[in-house]
């Protein structure tokens, strides 16, 4: 364990340095220190790191923005990252989990417990299931590769609509949560965020392979699950390029527009998310989701009045459209 380098993140020194203690009673002793999580962010930018253990709560960048970033970049989105904290509330759990947290440690330190959280970590011990999604990921790859797409698309239909799914761990790990069986529940979101990553992949191949087999309708279909897993786990500009190739193979798709304009309105670009909303209200105008997704942008713009006459457009095309209702009714109330 002495050529294993751990990189221990706080704003609190007292902290690193227990921290620092404790990992080294447990045997290791390539212990590097960042002091805060844009200092950690820097410094992993610059060295290879085998594991990060990170405070949860710091107020420059907490543990939880940090665990986003890297699990956004593909260098380091399998890294293991453990948070520490000294009392993890449910909400704080589901966060972490979500994201992709590998563990979690609370203090005080139980050395046992995280010697052997380490040591399967580190040593990247994975599940069988996510071993099994790997290898058919890889027998399906390696069958486009031969030019092989039927056979290809078989490996590949098999592995996404098997029972244990990304949202089955996902669940799985709410449910523990729930329960206070924390360890569990961290268990379960791992398993979940991984298999997310393996899917995205199973599916843009998919893609791929009905590309190659003259079937756009399919290619569009699975390119745009793709892109939605993408935009679910924040790696917004893999959503974008995946969005902006359906769109060059000459679709003129609802789905594409209106997610393209969610994307733009997740990085904060209203006038753009705008401009494809429209862009989907000219394919299908009778869409009342369409009319309500403009009305929320123009409540991030402020404009009060446009976002009601968009709210109302969608009611007028949907009577039964509950959320519209209450919008309108919360507007008018001058609650937002």
């Amino acid at each position: 364990m002495q050529d294993k380098s751990i990189l221990v993140v706080s704003e609190n020194e007292r902290e690193r340095t227990d921290l620092t203690q404790t990992l080294e009673k447990i045997g290791y002793d390539n212990i590097l220190s960042a002091q805060g999580g844009g200092n950690a962010w820097a410094f992993l930018k610059s060295k290879k790191i085998d594991c990060v253990i990170s405070s949860y709560d710091m107020e420059d960048m907490s543990g939880i923005a940090l665990l986003k970033i890297l699990r956004r970049e593909e260098s380091v989105a399998d890294l293991p990252f453990f948070l520490t904290h000294s009392a993890f509330t449910k909400i704080k759990v589901i966060k972490a989990g979500q994201i992709g947290v590998t563990g979690l440690f609370v203090i005080p330190y139980n050395e046992e417990g995280m010697r052997d959280k380490l040591c399967r970590a580190i040593e990247k011990i994975k599940d069988p299931m996510v071993l099994q999604v790997e290898e058919s990921l890889e027998k399906g790859i390696d069958l486009i590769e031969k030019q092989e797409f039927v056979q290809a698309l078989e490996v590949f239909k098999s592995l996404v609509n098997q029972k244990e799914n990304p949202e089955y761990y996902f669940n799985i790990g709410y449910i523990k949560t729930s329960q206070g069986q924390h360890s569990e529940a961290i268990e379960a979101f791992s398993k979940a965020t991984q298999l997310d990553r393996l899917f995205v992949k199973a599916y843009e191949a998919m893609g791929r392979a009905y590309k190659a087999l003259g079937d756009a309708q399919k290619c569009e279909e699975c390119l745009q699950v793709a892109a939605e897993i993408y935009m679910d786990t924040d790696k917004l500009g893999s959503a974008e390029d995946i969005l902006n190739e359906i769109l060059e193979a000459g679709t003129n798709s609802l789905n594409v527009f209106n997610t393209l304009g969610v994307l733009h309105r997740k990085k904060g670009d209203v006038e753009q998310a705008l401009r494809q909303y429209k862009k989907a209200l000219k394919v299908h105008p009778d869409e009342p989701y369409i009319y309500y997704n403009i009305g929320r942008l123009y409540l991030d713009m402020k404009n009060t009045t446009k976002a009601k006459v968009y709210f109302q457009a969608a009611l007028d095309k949907d009577h039964g459209f509950e959320e519209a209702k209450q919008v309108i009714k919360a507007i008018d109330l001058g609650l937002v």
